[in-house]
């Protein structure tokens, strides 16, 4: 269904379009149309709010590209069927109504992938431990790099991550880390958050010297701020 983004985990800013053959009936000469679908995650009486953009065309792929660049990362991507215009009014008509309830069919099919990340409960466990600790140590400058509602976020990510990981492998200490996060800031606390982490992966790969090389600087550190 996407050409980019997880249908598991949409971010609910979608991006739509189509190649054009023939004419284009928005704006002539173009062979690109696209159209911005945001699926709100703040619900209504149990419904997600959505908002259509109408159809922008482009002369190229290349263009869309362009306008796209910048904030690639904030969109999901969909491609349609190419966009063939009748040359006879009436089955043009008619072709225009069919290309616009596929267009509804295909945004709400979309919504629908927004309603069930909604419904389920982010899970951050998988079975790469270098995944769940890149994940884990983004949530981390996440939340030492921002304030407010984004803080407050980050915090609860961090928290959910590490009781995951607590009771999947209860031989890393996480409260600990989290109270390096918590409660050292700057360079200090950024040192201390990458050697727990280490510290996990060494145990996890039976490296026992190694963590306890990592546990003894973690100590030292400690002890030296306090």
């Amino acid at each position: 269904m996407l050409e980019k983004g997880s249908t598991s985990n949409p971010t609910g800013n979608l991006i739509v379009y189509c190649r054009v053959i023939g004419e284009n009936p928005f704006q002539s000469g173009c062979d690109i149309i696209a159209s911005n679908v945001v699926v709100s995650f703040l619900k209504v009486n149990e419904s997600l709010p959505v908002v259509t953009f109408p159809p922008v065309s482009y002369p190229a792929l290349e263009d869309l590209q362009k306008a796209l660049a910048k904030n690639i990362d904030m969109y999901d991507i969909a491609k349609l069927p190419d966009f063939i215009m009748p040359e006879d009014t009436e089955r043009g008509n008619r072709y225009l109504q069919e290309r616009m309830e596929q267009y509804n069919s295909f945004v709400l099919r979309y919504v629908e992938l927004c309603k069930n990340k909604d419904k389920s409960e982010m899970k951050y466990i998988s079975d790469d431990l270098n995944q769940v600790m890149n994940t884990l140590m983004e949530a981390s400058l996440q939340y030492r790099g921002s304030e407010g509602l984004a803080r407050e976020m980050a915090k609860i990510k961090i928290d959910n991550i590490c009781r995951e990981i607590a009771l999947k492998n209860p031989e890393f200490d996480m409260e600990n880390y989290k109270k390096a996060i918590y409660s050292f800031t700057g360079p200090v606390g950024d040192e201390l958050a990458s050697l727990y982490v280490k510290k996990f992966k060494a145990i996890r790969f039976e490296e026992y010297e190694e963590a306890s090389q990592l546990k003894r600087k973690i100590l030292d550190l400690e002890t030296n701020i306090l």
